[in-house]
């Protein structure tokens, strides 16, 4: 019985029924936590309470659901709600490429591009060991963004093609084939081994794609019977007129091409879908075609072929001969040279930071920034024809660096301030106010635009300084504008739209010219874009994909090209460790090597015994009763969860789960509530949940600022965060209150100046509240009393963040500029505080921490001894490594 508007299966909520089959029901429906439209697949009762099946099922569809291709739908969760199982999908509008050819053949131009479309997400899939095993029209959808490929959640790497494979032929087999032990799919389009129940692979997805191919360009399908036993045998024993026969305004080459796909032997066939991709891409770019004897002989025995061919070939060997020697005084055949790649491994005693590399315009060059063992870090200079790189004075704590177009200097932020600097030498040049700055771009005009802050838009400056204006059309509450990065002609740009959560974020096209102009969308991404080379460059996923791109007509003229795999992703979020020059040298740093792990450790810094396995871990905050750690940890695409590890055994548990970022866990008191903050929304918004998983998230709350959730008041009556504002007062300080009871309170600024403040944390008694500021011009330690008033007094002399208090308030930890804990005592009384003395405790201290009750043990992440250094590797000539396929 089909479900009703409103059906609720976990957290969605059905809509609407947009289809049905045989192997189940397709509904629009809305997630409720992430207020998007998506579909939702009901499956059928007989697979799903076949106990085969749900354990393939649960096993392959994560890995399934790690496809990310632009021409691939998206499958979003799987789940099960009171015995309904079911798949959540991406929503596509459009059409079904089998209602399309309902209408006849395709114009040949829209069928190459269809199949190199479908080759291409193919490729991505058989890369990762998935065989699609059901292609054929109707599961393929034509969008207005082009084709996508449907139902690979039921995909399986290897096996055969029957009801016992399980997921392969989930989606679209007819219910009167779904007994085990007989042939699944839809005959028209399955192979001869399918046919015959041997092994799937790769190959067999390129039949189906000759077949779908076939019937594009001429209208026909590729065989046709009219009962299931002939169908059959024509599939495995004739072959169909050559496309030319039917279509003869199609290239001669395509018979070829079809013919080999469908080939009855898989040996025979493309044996990739990156074969198959570069030969269509050769006939859509305008390849010669082959006559018609040539493509005669594609259907002839090998014997004949090569009788017939002989002689022709031995006459082109000896004509290849004689103009090899007649030419070659006279000039030599080009070459193409061939990819180098070399790794840049960071100065000894440093580790890579994670902020995007700068290889200079004319690719000489790379800037790139790495943090000391005393957590230090700072911006590095490498030229590529040497062995070495030296450090830039004057560049502390630098990120996001950028070139000039003449390879003399650099740009990049640092102290809230834009800066410029000499490559060669000399001081840095402060250019403009950039509390939180995301990324500059420096034109051949003399023109810097750069985005200031989180939720400021992109302004413009002159590179040698002076009045700052805007560069793009911004309003408080709308996308967040960052990354820019000019194009050839030094007045267009590209930026990042959107934050943080994924299918949030686009690529846009902005001008100097108008602030108008900067509208227009050039693609969805999954973070910042550059431009190198007549490519455009972002990431899909993890992967650093390069698509043809005209910088007069700013349009894309081909498809993506996948680069790079398991791209780093940078700190802060929504850019990639990743650049590219003018002229299209490459470098960019893997992810997988930032792995911590949970260690005690006393107060000289000594190690007392570790908890967990290695990750990348984010906060770290005790339970009121010592026995559960929260802490926010990482996964290998950037996205951060939170998990909760049992202290006395060791085992962890995962708290939320949702493609975005959940980060800063804090405990209430009485270890019943668990507030964070996630940029599920597309930005950093408060929630809640109770501690023990029963009950759901709620956000807390939610603007258009950026926030941090930072300390909750012992009495829970107070939640002090910090939030990003505007260029003008920067970080500030700002109290939630009642976050532990009724939903709909309102903040205020509890602190907010022309300085940045951030770092807040509740004394034990709730009276005073330690935080950062730099309003001395470096970052250090303050004490206020709470709620106020009162004056504020000085803890730290040497710089100083993250302050924790001990649980009797006697002593205030904190962190100083050179990465080592402090310890200051300290004696609180109504209305004043004094500091006893200041003591060194340990260094360097890199992460997160919290206390032991007594003061004497501290929980921090600690990188692994065995930790690989993370290199950044520089492809130049790239194209050829494309080419290749290396």
């Amino acid at each position: 019985m089909p479900l009703s508007s409103g059906t609720r299966l976990g957290p969605y909520e059905v809509v609407a029924q947009i289809g049905a089959g045989g192997m189940g029901e397709v509904y629009k429906a809305r997630d409720t936590r992430l207020d998007r439209t998506v579909a939702i697949k009901v499956l059928p009762a007989a697979l799903a309470v076949d106990p085969d099946f749900r354990e393939r099922f649960d096993r392959e569809a994560p890995a399934i659901s790690q496809l990310t291709h632009p021409h691939i739908c998206t499958l979003y969760d799987v789940g099960e709600d009171h015995g309904t199982a079911f798949l959540v999908m991406e929503l596509l509008g459009g059409e079904t490429l089998a209602d399309r050819l309902t209408k006849g053949a395709l114009p040949i131009d829209e069928a190459l591009t269809i199949a190199i479309q479908i080759a291409d997400a193919l490729d991505a899939a058989h890369r990762r060991g998935i065989v699609h095993r059901d292609l054929k029209p109707g599961n393929v959808m034509l969008t207005k963004g082009g084709a996508k490929l449907l139902d690979f959640g039921l995909a399986k790497a290897g096996g055969s093609a029957i009801a016992g494979g399980g997921l392969s032929m989930l989606p679209t087999t007819p219910p009167n084939l779904t007994a085990k032990g007989t042939i699944l799919g839809t005959f028209q389009y399955m192979a001869p081994e399918q046919l015959e129940g041997r092994d799937a692979d790769a190959r067999t997805d390129l039949f189906a794609l000759g077949v779908m191919l076939y019937e594009m360009l001429t209208g026909r399908r590729a065989f046709e019977a009219k009962s299931q036993a002939t169908l059959i045998a024509a599939i495995i024993g004739s072959d169909p007129p050559p496309v030319t026969q039917l279509q003869p305004n199609a290239p001669a080459s395509l018979n070829r091409i079809v013919a080999t796909c469908l080939a009855k032997d898989p040996d025979d066939r493309w044996q990739s879908a990156r074969d198959l991709m570069r030969e269509l891409r050769w006939v859509a770019d305008g390849g010669a075609p082959i006559d018609s004897t040539a493509s005669n002989a594609a259907h002839a025995s090998p014997r004949s072929r090569w009788s017939r061919a002989m002689p022709w070939m031995v006459a082109g060997i000896l004509g290849a001969a004689l103009i090899a020697v007649s030419e070659r005084h006279f000039r030599e055949t080009p070459v193409e040279a061939p990819a180098i790649r070399l790794s840049i491994v960071p100065p000894d005693k440093t580790r890579l930071f994670r902020t995007p590399p700068a290889v200079s315009p004319d690719g000489r060059q790379i800037v790139f920034a790495a943090t000391s063992g005393e957590g230090k870090s700072q911006l590095w200079l490498r030229p590529l024809d040497s062995l070495t790189a030296r450090p830039m004075a004057g560049t502390d704590g630098a990120i996001y660096p950028f070139w000039s177009p003449d390879n003399t200097s650099i740009g990049f932020f640092a102290a809230g301030k834009l800066q410029r600097m000499n490559v060669a030498g000399g001081p840095a040049t402060p250019l403009a106010d950039a509390p939180a700055g995301r990324g500059g771009t420096w034109s051949p005009n003399g023109v810097i635009v750069f985005a200031p802050s989180i939720y400021s838009g992109l302004h413009q400056v002159a590179a040698s300084g002076g009045d700052v204006r805007p560069a793009t059309r911004f309003a408080s509450g709308t996308p967040t504008q960052k990354f820019p990065c000019f194009l050839p002609d030094g007045r267009h740009f590209l930026y990042l739209s959107g934050a943080g959560g994924r299918d949030q974020q686009s690529i846009r096209l902005g001008s100097l010219d108008s602030l108008d102009d900067s509208r227009t969308l050039l693609t969805s991404a999954d973070g910042s874009a550059m431009y190198g080379q007549g490519q455009l460059w972002f990431v899909r996923g993890t992967t650093l994909v390069a698509r043809p791109f005209d910088d007069r007509r700013f349009a894309f003229t081909g498809e993506e090209v996948p680069a790079a795999e398991r791209i780093l992703r940078a700190n802060p979020l929504q850019s990639w460790v990743f650049s590219v020059s003018t002229n299209g040298v490459l470098a960019y740093a893997s992810a997988g090597a930032n792995l911590q792990t949970l260690t005690w450790v006393n107060r000289a810094g000594q190690p007392l015994g570790t908890l967990g396995e290695p990750s990348e871990i984010g906060g770290v905050h005790i339970s009121p009763d010592r026995r559960t750690v929260a802490t926010g940890i990482r996964d290998a695409s950037g996205d951060g969860d939170i998990w909760l590890y049992d202290i006395a055994r060791g085992l962890r548990t995962r708290f939320t789960s949702d493609p975005s970022n959940h980060s800063n866990p804090l405990w209430s008191s009485d270890g019943r509530v668990i507030i964070f903050d996630s940029n599920r929304k597309g930005r950093f918004d408060l929630y809640r949940k109770p501690a023990d998983g029963s009950g759901a998230e709620e956000l807390l709350y939610a603007d258009n600022l950026l926030k941090i959730a930072e300390s909750l008041s012992p009495d829970g009556a107070y939640l002090a965060y910090s939030a990003t504002s505007d260029p003008k007062t920067g970080n500030d300080i700002w109290i939630l209150p009642g976050p532990l009871g009724p939903l709909g309170s309102k903040p205020y600024p509890f602190m907010r100046t022309e300085h940045n403040e951030g770092s807040p944390q509740f004394s034990p008694d709730g009276h005073w509240l330690a935080y950062a500021s730099n309003e001395s011009g470096k970052n250090e330690i303050y004490v206020t009393p709470f709620p106020g008033p009162g004056g504020r007094r000085q803890i730290s002399t040497a710089g100083g963040d993250s302050p924790r208090w001990q649980s009797d308030g006697r002593e205030l930890f904190y962190r100083a500029a050179d990465q080592r804990l402090m310890a200051a005592a300290v004696n609180a009384k109504p209305g004043t505080l004094d500091v006893v003395k200041v003591e060194t405790l340990f260094g360097p201290l890199t992460g997160d921490y919290d206390i032991s009750p007594d003061g004497q043990r501290f929980l921090t992440p600690v990188p692994v001894a065995t930790e690989v250094v993370t290199p950044l590797t520089v492809v130049q000539n790239w194209t050829a490594a494309i080419k290749s396929g290396k």
